[in-house]
């Protein structure tokens, strides 16, 4: 006689299944993943590349790249960082909206090399953030079809890219951090963090209009 499945426990070997790599073992977190190329500081070996990280992030790069790249904007840099950091996020989510499943790299992104004392500031900055988003993120309320939606949440973190690649003040650390919680929700297939992201992005995306448009029309009034 055959065994009955409950739909917990269909739902919790699907879960089991996202964690567990090739091979049945458990994939490690990106926290960690990042958290282990920003202790790196053996002089013979050159920093890491984009390319490296793809390679260990593997079939979690889109999730894991926002994570990175939009979460580099709560970390300070010098004018002009949120630009060279938006146009790889851009090349990303436009992979993911006209849905790719795989992330592909040009070979001159994919050299790119990040310095492990920026991965450090990181890491310190919000790799706690990083970890306990990554605990309370689990497989709840995805809706289907799931390519449809990874595609609107790729078309949501393009437009967040480009206005983070806009050298402005104000412009880069709401909607990083947005495409970064749109990360953890696609890498955990998490509903709840992908409806905290969009709210996230939709209010940055407002206070920018308000504060940018009152600029302009204040100066339209001094004129």
């Amino acid at each position: 006689m055959s065994k009955t499945v409950s739909p917990v426990d269909l739902s919790s070997l699907r879960r089991s299944r996202r964690r567990r790599g090739q091979g049945g073992k458990r994939q490690r977190r990106i926290s960690a993943i990042l958290r282990a190329f920003s202790n790196k500081r053996d002089a013979v070996q050159d920093d890491p590349t984009i390319g490296d990280l793809s390679q260990a992030f593997d079939t979690r790069a889109f999730g894991a790249f926002f994570v990175l790249f939009g979460g580099l904007n709560l970390v300070p840099l010098p004018p002009g960082a949120s630009t060279i950091f938006g146009l790889p996020l851009i090349l990303f989510a436009l992979q993911l909206a006209i849905g790719r499943h795989r992330l592909w790299l040009p070979d001159k992104v994919r050299m790119i090399r990040l310095k492990p004392e920026t991965l450090r500031t990181l890491m310190n900055r919000v790799g706690p953030l990083i970890r306990r988003a990554e605990r309370l993120a689990r497989h709840r309320f995805w809706p289907q079809p799931e390519r449809v939606l990874l595609s609107a949440v790729g078309w949501m973190c393009l437009f967040l890219a480009v206005i983070v690649a806009i050298p402005f003040p104000l412009t880069n650390m709401a909607p990083g951090v947005a495409i970064a919680l749109a990360g953890i929700a696609i890498t955990a297939r998490d509903g709840l963090w992908l409806i905290a992201a969009a709210l996230l992005g939709v209010a940055s995306v407002l206070f920018l209009v308000f504060v940018y448009g009152a600029a302009v029309l204040a100066l339209i009034n001094i004129l």
